[in-house]
């Protein structure tokens, strides 16, 4: 765990590591992984792909609770948990740009506030 801290205490790691979560987020759906009537006429074929989508939207919740930790804004996780629930609630899926967004608002809290951390060690110990 005290690596991911380290690698995470970088801002360019967590923009990147963000950034490689986030687009399958929005290529999974083309896919049918957010679509409650596509899970239900294949009778469950979307699954996995779901299943990809939920972890990645959980791993963006992970990184950005971690980060959120580092720079001293713990709320920083609220951002990527309501853009999943806006990602994966029917209806409210079908608002444009809302999860785009707050993970574009995200990253900007993150990248804006790089400068004035300390070091990853000095946070931790």
């Amino acid at each position: 765990m005290d690596e991911l801290r380290r690698l995470l205490g970088k801002g360019n790691n967590f923009l990147w590591l963000y950034l490689a979560l986030m687009v399958p987020t929005y290529i999974l759906p083309y896919m049918g992984s957010n679509s409650l009537l596509a899970g239900v006429a294949t009778l469950g074929a979307t699954a996995p792909q779901f299943v990809l989508h939920l972890l990645c939207l959980i791993a963006l919740c992970v990184f950005a609770q971690i980060r959120g930790k580092i720079i001293g804004k713990t709320w920083l996780v609220a951002l990527p948990v309501v853009a999943a629930i806006f990602d994966l609630t029917p209806i409210l899926n079908w608002i444009p740009l809302v999860p785009t967004a707050l993970h574009v608002a995200a990253l900007v809290v993150v990248m804006r506030d790089d400068a004035d951390i300390p070091p990853p060690e000095d946070t931790f110990s």
